[in-house]
């Protein structure tokens, strides 16, 4: 190949409009290299539309006219021939074109741009013929030589790495939009799903505080109704005291008074008022645990506990939760035994476990029903036992007690909070552990551990 040729290919093949990815402008540095090598002034890129039957101009260069934005079409039922040959992907060479078998159905293409000559070359992307490179000569007789011919058909290749270049810029492009899609996509989901998490973490939280002032609430009932009990003694007691002295005032201001009458009110009296003291101070005994536990359970402070003492206050609370099954309770704890805790929490903790258990482990009211509470030393704080000899669980259900949510009871109401409240107290709270053991038809036992803090 001529050197000229060759330093113009070397040329066009180091541009960087070739592998730039903007066609058009690869398109016409090829175009151009055509016109400087072949020394032509018009030559055009042509490429298929949708079939092999028809061609549109993808750009054309005329050195005669200055409008590059033309666009010219022909089809195979005007020019069969022509499309016959291009079919075989056939590199045309034309000479005198008006006469060239393959290009003589063009003759009023070419009388009208003055054409003698045409160089056809099919131009290739991805193994498949996607239309033509044409040169065409205003010289009559143009002959063209072996190396122009070879010298457009490399550019015609060059023209299909360029392509492949346009392609992938363009796939690159669509990658980085429906990255920056996806990205926008992500994030939008991301903070709706951060929303969403934000609205369960409010909700979850309103369904813990929920179940708590639950808990309370029953503790309150039972508390209320054991206190008036005492208080309804003591009114009794105290109507008593009023109606014997009414009689009494009776005889004194009628002067029939008595010493053995006196000696009989002195005695009933003295009577009353013992079981009056009695029952208040009963009464003032409940408030005061019952107020000790709600105190505890609504703010948590962090106090050294005598385990035994604050146990047996807080079970005195509890006891009228369960009085409806007879479900007795026991405390079992070495008085030595003392923790640095939150008192509030292990308050909740125990409440729950109580109203946990007067719910799903006893289903029926049985004098044989009982709670255990037991405590041991350990290096790390304490070991509170609680045990039951209820109906126990199964299994499955012995894997999912402390999960959210999961109950047993959702016919009856039951929110799954109370265990799940019990083991995030535990856990996170305390900074201690929980485990669980059941057998169905023997009963369960919750073993905490709870360490110095």
């Amino acid at each position: 190949m001529q050197e000229r040729l060759e330093n113009i290919l070397l040329a066009v093949s180091r541009s960087a409009d070739i592998d730039g990815g903007q066609l058009d402008k690869a398109t016409e540095t090829i175009l151009e290299a055509i016109m400087d090598g072949l020394q032509i002034t018009r030559v055009g890129i042509w490429l298929f539309k949708g079939s092999t039957h028809e061609m549109s101009s993808q750009l054309i260069i005329d050195k005669n006219s200055s409008d590059t934005s033309q666009t010219l079409k022909i089809s195979e039922d005007d020019y069969p021939d022509y499309f016959a040959t291009l079919r075989n992907e056939r590199t045309i060479i034309a000479n005198n074109a008006k006469q060239h078998p393959a290009t003589h159905e063009l003759a009023e293409y070419m009388t009208a741009y003055g054409i003698y000559g045409m160089l056809d070359v099919p131009l290739r992307h991805k193994g498949e013929m996607v239309g033509v490179l044409c040169c065409e000569s205003r010289k009559a007789e143009r002959k063209w030589t072996e190396d122009e011919v070879a010298f457009a058909g490399i550019l015609a290749d060059i023209y299909g790495r360029a392509m492949s270049s346009a392609e992938r810029v363009q796939f690159e492009q669509m990658l980085l939009k429906q990255n920056e899609q996806l990205e926008a996509i992500v994030e939008q989901r991301t903070k709706s799903l951060q929303e969403a998490l934000d609205n369960f973490k409010q909700a979850q939280d309103r369904l813990v505080e929920t179940e708590k002032m639950a808990a309370l609430g029953k503790l309150v009932a039972g508390v209320a109704h054991e206190v008036n009990t005492p208080l309804g003694i003591a009114v009794t007691a105290t109507t008593h005291c009023e109606h014997r002295l009414k009689k009494l005032r009776t005889a004194f201001e009628d002067g029939s008074i008595s010493r053995k009458q006196l000696a009989t009110f002195i005695s009933d009296t003295f009577d009353a008022y013992t079981l009056l003291s009695s029952n208040l101070e009963r009464a003032a005994s409940l408030i005061q645990n019952f107020k000790k536990t709600a105190v505890d359970q609504s703010s948590f402070e962090l106090v050294e506990c005598a385990l035994a003492d604050y146990l047996n206050a807080l079970v005195i609370s509890l006891k009228p939760m369960v009085k409806k099954k007879k479900v007795s309770i026991s405390i079992d704890a070495d008085e030595r035994i003392k923790v640095k805790t939150y008192q509030g929490a292990l308050a909740q903790i125990i409440t729950n476990l109580v109203s946990n258990c007067h719910e799903h482990a006893f289903t029926e009211a049985d004098e044989k029903h009982h709670i255990s509470i037991s405590v041991e030393a350990h290096e790390d704080g304490a070991v509170v036992r609680f045990k039951d000899n209820g109906k126990g669980m199964e299994t499955r259900t012995l894997k999912s007690i402390f999960e959210p949510f999961y109950t047993t009871a959702r016919d009856h109401g039951g929110s799954g909070l109370g265990l799940s409240i019990v083991y995030n107290l535990v856990t996170r709270k305390l900074k201690g552990q929980i485990d669980v053991q059941s057998t169905p038809g023997e009963g369960s036992e919750f073993i905490l551990l709870i360490p110095n803090l």
